[in-house]
């Protein structure tokens, strides 16, 4: 248990961004965060609080952890299909996922795999140039922002890699950044104080037809984009060294065709790469959207939406896609992991449903069962993968609240 008032560091696991630079005050119960950071708030809202639920409950009385885990299991064991919906655990926790449901024939998906799907989608028909949020740091001189709330999932965007204090680059204070989608007036003029903005303000279904028309002399007239706006755009992407675009696929999934938005993206850096340097910088989602489909794609061979049949995992974008087969009560009990956020499950009553989870999640209606675990970086050690893919950080614990892992759970469970 920590010292009083000791201060220790804290490797956040709460965005993809997952950095290590966070120092926080703990008296072993509480902790809170030094420095002024534009999350700050999120990270301390993981404390106890009044509303925490740290006894198991079976519909919503509490019972102990021996009684929870020995009804689990008999509901386990008299139910046909069961499905695992992952809405975020660190590496140790899915390894024990992946040794749950080979015991059980269960389905695993990802809570956020539709996300997962459409940057994927692009790898498999055609690929694209991706960079890593260091060589975006250092190296960017240009860097295109695409969506509308990709600065609300990743707050620290913009202090880490898009305009930090320290870098390479030699040139950051006349970094070009051009936002295109709706942003904030405030994102606006934080980026506008440190760095050249443009900034396009247009509907994101219309992303491909202007990713066009900068490919050629003149293209078709897009609402919100004068002749000027496109000229001025040109001009900074020709001179640019080495250019950047990024964006969160989540952003994409309410407009008409979000395949072809991403796809018109990493075309566009294809070809932008025979006559200069450019590359993706894909955001992934908050809930360990990375570690999840890092290692499921080792251990598997397939990121989501898989299910063990015959001593093998077999992969089936659609048979195996959660949303469908608890809407269809495809499956007759829902394994809920849910370690990272306390955002509000939903739980669909017509079939059982088994949370086990962060101390402060709340349902759209009472699980069968709940049982409340730690949260991976705040009260054990573990391992997450970063947005980029190229790096895994090691996550540190900061309290002692006295509540068991995800994995020693999911272990006596199998």
């Amino acid at each position: 248990m920590a010292n009083q008032n000791s201060t220790k560091n804290l490797v956040c696991p709460f965005c993809s961004l997952h950095c290590d630079d966070i120092q926080v005050k703990t008296n072993g119960k509480k902790y809170n965060v030094v420095e002024n950071i534009s999350c700050r708030k999120k990270i301390e809202s993981y404390n106890i609080n009044r509303h925490s639920n740290t006894y198991p409950l079976m519909k919503n009385k509490i019972i102990s952890l021996s009684d929870a885990i020995k009804k689990i299991k008999d509901i386990v064991n008299s139910h046909k299909e069961i499905l695992i919906l992952n809405h975020g655990i660190e590496l140790s926790g899915l390894r024990s996922i992946l040794n749950f449901a080979s015991q059980h024939n269960s389905i695993i998906d990802h809570i956020n795999s539709k996300y997962l799907f459409q940057n994927i989608g692009v790898v498999q028909r055609t690929g694209y140039i991706a960079t890593s949020l260091t060589e975006t740091k250092n190296r960017a001189d240009t860097i295109i922002v695409i969506g509308n709330k990709i600065f609300d999932k990743s707050p620290r965007l913009i202090d880490k890699v898009l305009l930090p204090k320290h870098s390479l680059c030699s040139n950051k204070n006349n970094r070009n950044v051009i936002l295109i989608g709706n942003f904030p007036i405030k994102i606006q003029k934080e980026i506008k104080n440190r760095c050249k903005l443009t900034n396009i303000k247009i509907d994101l279904d219309l992303v491909p037809d202007l990713l066009k028309n900068l490919q050629k002399e003149k293209g078709k007239a897009i609402k919100g984009v004068s002749a000027n706006t496109e000229i001025k755009l040109k001009n900074i992407i020709s001179k640019s060294k080495y250019l950047v675009t990024t964006w969160a696929a989540s952003d994409f999934m309410k407009n008409k065709k979000p395949e072809i938005i991403i796809n018109s993206i990493c075309g566009y850096i294809v070809n932008l790469n025979q006559t200069q340097r450019a590359a993706c910088m894909p955001i992934s989602g908050s809930l360990a959207d990375v570690t999840s489909s890092q290692a499921m794609t080792w251990m598997t061979g397939f990121p989501s939406r898989i299910k063990h049949v015959s001593n093998s995992f077999k992969h089936d974008r659609e048979s195996y896609d959660s949303e469908n087969l608890i809407s269809k009560k495809n499956v007759d009990l829902v394994l809920h992991i849910s370690t990272i956020s306390p955002d509000k499950i939903e739980i669909n009553k017509k079939i059982k449903n088994i949370v086990i989870g962060h101390p402060n999640s709340t349902f759209t209606n009472q699980p069968d069962i709940f049982i409340p675990v730690g949260i991976p970086g705040i009260d054990y050690e573990g391992i997450m993968f970063r947005t980029d893919n190229v790096v895994s950080v090691a996550l540190k614990d900061v309290r002692n609240i006295s509540l068991p892992n995800s994995q020693s759970i999911l272990d006596k469970l199998a």
